[in-house]
């Protein structure tokens, strides 16, 4: 009867036992799974603010790289380098010009008369326009103009004593240039085609040999400025990044200077537009841009390219001060949380997965302890039972 009782109680502390190792193990499990989705929660939020501070980076960094591009177009059109750039765009067109001529030239010099010949060559030169405003003159030595295609009262006067507004003898000077060097500039002022106020301008004046014509043309050196102005915005409008990364300008005044999504906003000035929400965004723009040198983020409402319907978006802008322009580029929240909802369900898979394989050791472990502990029983009831009857 002792024997049955002592079986009974070593059954019971075996079964007990396994109790607590089941339990010991449950606890495991659900500690491990607690403490890993903590872990993942926290490397959520981790990653929220990483993102949004990356994006910001990325932003700012996209409009500074661009604000270099722009300053090196800018750097063309300091008064010690923009009458440069004027004096090499007046060579090509001169050379342009005079490599025509030298062909017509010898092709024609046997054929036709000297008067004709010098009339076909006039009407090529009078033919000859380049850019908004740019023509070629012609007049000889003795400063008489030979050829003039927009101001024709000029034509067979003598200049020689004509002044700009600055009293310089500009006819006088193409003459002694073209004596001295063959080929030269000069600055001077002069108006513009169809306006009566004086600019500044630059002239070349090139010696036509055959026929001893002094041919000029001349530049001003604000429509040079302007032109590589329209480069840089042309340059900047081409930029693309990602899904629906590009930049757009404009001034201080709320002013769209170029947008190459909504083209319909160029030269319009927003200072009144609103967002979905009333948000008064371009005046934004600029008011982050002129208190910030370093420029800063606008939350707002905007159309995807290719959309209708306005989303968040997020954009960096940053003022170019030499030329009054506000660069911005931004990025839009969806896509920013999408990324975020990526990481959401990368973390919860890999839960899943730590779940999966802590409940399959779990099984393994207590079925290996349950056949240990099996075992052991069997073998204390075979000696107990040897004990009690051989």
């Amino acid at each position: 009867m002792t024997k049955t009782i002592s079986v009974s109680m070593r059954t019971k502390v075996l079964i007990i036992s396994i109790f607590v190792v089941f339990f010991l193990a449950v606890a495991s499990l659900i500690a491990t799974i607690v403490t890993v989705n903590t872990i993942n929660k926290s490397n959520i939020d981790e990653y929220k603010h990483d993102i949004y501070k990356k994006t910001e980076i990325e932003l700012q960094n996209y409009v500074q790289v661009t604000i270099q591009t722009i300053d090196s177009f800018y750097k063309r059109t300091l008064p010690s380098k923009i009458k440069q750039e004027v004096k090499n765009h007046l060579t090509q067109r001169m050379d342009f010009l005079f490599s025509i001529l030298e062909e017509n030239y010898k092709i024609y010099k046997n054929s036709m008369s000297k008067e004709e010949l010098k009339q076909h060559l006039i009407k090529i030169i009078k033919s000859a326009k380049y850019s908004n405003s740019g023509y070629f003159w012609v007049n000889d030595f003795d400063a008489v103009m030979i050829m003039h295609p927009i101001l024709e009262q000029l034509n067979n006067q003598n200049l020689m004593d004509q002044k700009d507004e600055n009293g310089k003898e500009l006819f006088k000077a193409f003459v002694h240039v073209a004596k001295k060097q063959n080929a030269g500039f000069v600055d001077y002022l002069w108006p513009k085609p169809g306006m009566k106020k004086a600019e500044e301008k630059i002239s070349y004046v090139k010696v036509f040999e055959p026929f001893n014509w002094i041919i000029g043309t001349g530049d001003y050196v604000q429509e040079v400025t302007n032109k590589i102005k329209k480069d840089a915005i042309k340059t900047i409008s081409e930029i693309r990044y990602g899904n629906n990364g590009y930049f757009w300008i404009n001034n201080s005044k709320s002013k769209m200077i170029s947008h190459p999504i909504f083209k319909d906003l160029n030269g319009k000035n927003l200072s009144t537009f609103q967002d979905e929400n009333g948000q008064y965004i371009f005046n934004e723009f600029v008011t982050i841009a002129n208190e910030k040198k370093e420029g800063g983020l606008v939350l707002y409402l905007w159309p995807k390219p290719g959309e209708q319907k306005a989303k968040p978006k997020i954009s960096y802008v940053q003022k170019f001060q030499p030329w009054d322009w506000i660069i911005g580029t931004g990025a839009y929240v969806d896509e920013i949380e999408l990324k975020i909802k990526n990481m959401e369900e990368k973390s919860e898979k890999s839960l899943q997965t730590i779940t999966i394989l802590s409940a399959i050791i779990f099984v393994i472990v207590l079925i290996i302890l349950s056949l240990i502990t099996l075992t052991l029983s069997t073998k204390r009831d075979d000696k107990d039972y040897e004990e009690e009857y051989l």
